[in-house]
């Protein structure tokens, strides 16, 4: 006698035909996160946290605050994408942060970012309100150095010859940018002892900049070393001071701000941020986040989409070859092509989590890892199937407990699908959000909507209606199937029993006894499970002598 028995339910697998699917594999496997085995439902996201501020449908989050335990506060939001990074500034206690938009890299921390007219703070405000450019131009205009008159009495000293150059500094809320140097100063000689009075104008490095100081310095054997650290409204400092008084050495002779369209920002370790324009990757020097030199960047083959990380490694998604940028400095980094010939067609998809990172391709879903580069849906999907689902270009996704949390727009149908990482199963939602934020020091994945609303992923006493569809049991003959048997957790349940691809039987379930199906023969059968209930087995047999064996 014939008896289907499924005791654990697992994930989709389009790309093989109904009938060769695993017995716990499904054709439909839709609001269910079966990845503990027993079938249960999705949870709903949670009641809204709070409406953002800002009137245009939101495409990046981002937790400010997050030395508080408040979730419903100094939300920043955007409708464009936006990368965003916090500082590795020792001692920050300011929570500086640093964004890129595609229109120039941006520095902000908590008065700036959260202070609106007055001086107050709303929860919901549109943040960030304010912020500073993550850099800090470079003087266009030389010193002049003019040689004035020995002391009288002065004994002979030993003269040398003297060049100047002065940087813009701007000190706030515990961190300090300076900038590259200005153009050298004409060369002049000067004894020892013998005062020069250097002018640094303008005032102000103008537009978005601002500064607060400048540093003036002084050739010595090759080397500026540092004469004077004045205001920024100081426009000559008078130079007596003796060789071997002078201060440090310039530490940003080969700095440059950040250049303009670069976006991608991203967190590595050692103190070091990465960002992207076209072709090139850039890194900041080592703890100091305003500072790019233009000899730490790095060219590929191909238009850069995206960034990721792997523990020291940057990855870096491209049009064409992934590339893995590896050290642990950027004046030493070596670039290595991948493994894997697929380009990155969504810079939202990339995800970095559990020391691989993931992106959304042409042919599917890829991971990179140490240990190698796959397309871990190679098996579910066609690369027909892949396109037309899911319209990969349009994905976005986060991490979440070792889940790939996806959200997609075909344009004639919003949803999402779940990767586990951990087991590989495949299933799909009906959510659909503009967006997400991964917040890892709450453990939560927040979500906006398109009506600006932000909620909790999964976090809701109401459960969601699950729907769950076998693969097609095809028999060696014509049989019918007399009885069924669905063990939950709770009831009420709906179980849909197909022979040859038709509904023959709807049943109610409201308990674990057995119940009759009709009489009905077929040679492929399947059945579908839908409702919000934890399901831990489903049995169909002919006999209902056969159900007390299962």
């Amino acid at each position: 006698m014939a008896t289907f028995s499924i005791k654990s339910f697992g994930g989709i697998n389009p790309k093989s035909p109904p009938r060769y699917l695993d017995d716990d594999q499904a054709q439909v496997a839709e609001n269910c996160p079966i990845f503990t085995g027993s079938l249960k439902s999705l949870e709903s996201p949670s009641a809204p946290v709070l409406t953002l501020t800002k009137t245009s449908v939101p495409k990046t989050i981002y937790r400010f605050g997050q030395d508080t335990t408040q979730e419903d506060r100094y939300w920043f939001h955007w409708d464009t994408e936006v990368d965003v990074c916090r500082s590795q500034i020792a001692g920050d206690a300011s929570e500086w942060t640093f964004f890129t938009d595609g229109v120039k890299p941006k520095a902000t921390y908590n008065a700036l970012a959260l202070t609106l007219s007055g001086g107050s703070y709303v929860p919901s405000g549109a943040y960030p309100i304010a912020w500073r450019p993550l850099g800090l131009t470079a003087p266009t205009i030389a010193p002049t150095a003019v040689v004035g008159t020995l002391p009288p009495g002065s004994p002979d000293s030993i003269t040398d010859d003297r060049v100047y150059a002065w940087t813009w500094v701007n000190k706030e809320s515990g961190f300090e940018f300076e900038s590259a140097p200005s153009p050298a100063s004409t060369a002049v000689t000067a004894k020892h002892n013998q005062p020069v009075t250097v002018s640094m104008s303008p005032t102000s490095p103008g537009g978005e900049y601002i500064a607060t100081h400048k540093r003036l310095y002084r050739s010595v054997a090759g080397t500026y070393l540092l004469v004077a650290e004045v205001s920024a409204a100081t426009t000559s400092v008078t130079d007596s001071t003796l060789p071997e008084n002078l201060g440090e050495p310039i530490p940003s002779i080969n700095w440059s701000e950040p250049p303009d369209q670069m976006v991608g920002l991203i967190n590595l370790p050692n103190g070091l941020m990465a960002g992207f324009k076209g072709r090139d990757i850039y890194f900041c020097d080592p703890y100091h986040p305003h500072a790019w030199p233009v000899d730490y960047i790095q060219t590929v083959d191909y238009p850069v989409v995206g960034l990721g990380r792997m523990d020291t490694t940057l990855a870096v998604l491209t049009k064409g070859t992934p590339y893995f940028i590896q050290g642990v400095h950027p004046d030493s980094m070596a670039v290595v092509k991948g493994d894997i010939e697929q380009a990155c067609v969504s810079k939202r998809s990339i995800v970095s989590s559990g020391g691989a990172v993931l992106y959304a391709s042409p042919d599917g879903l890829v991971m990179l890892s140490p240990g190698g580069s796959k397309i871990i849906t190679e098996f579910m999907f066609t690369r027909r199937q892949w396109n037309d689902l899911f319209k990969p270009e349009s994905i976005h996704a986060y991490q979440h407990d070792m889940k790939y949390v996806a959200f997609y727009d075909t344009g004639s149908k919003q949803g999402g699908f779940i990767f586990d990482m951990t087991t590989g199963k495949f299933v799909t939602h009906t959510i659909y959000a503009t967006c997400g934020y991964s917040d890892i020091q709450k453990d939560e994945l927040f979500i906006a909507y398109a009506n600006r609303e932000l909620r909790k992923w999964m976090f809701s006493p109401s459960l969601l209606s699950y729907t769950w569809r076998s693969k097609i049991f095809s028999m060696p003959k014509h049989m019918g199937f007399s009885c069924a048997q669905l063990e939950a957790e709770a009831y009420p349940m709906t179980v849909k029993i197909y022979a040859e691809g038709t509904v023959v039987h709807t049943q109610t379930v409201t308990s674990r006894m057995p119940f009759r199906l009709p009489a009905i023969k077929g040679r492929d059968w399947e059945f579908q499970i839908e409702g919000n209930k934890e399901v831990f087995a489903f049995h169909l047999a002919q006999l209902m002598s056969e159900l007390s064996d299962v």
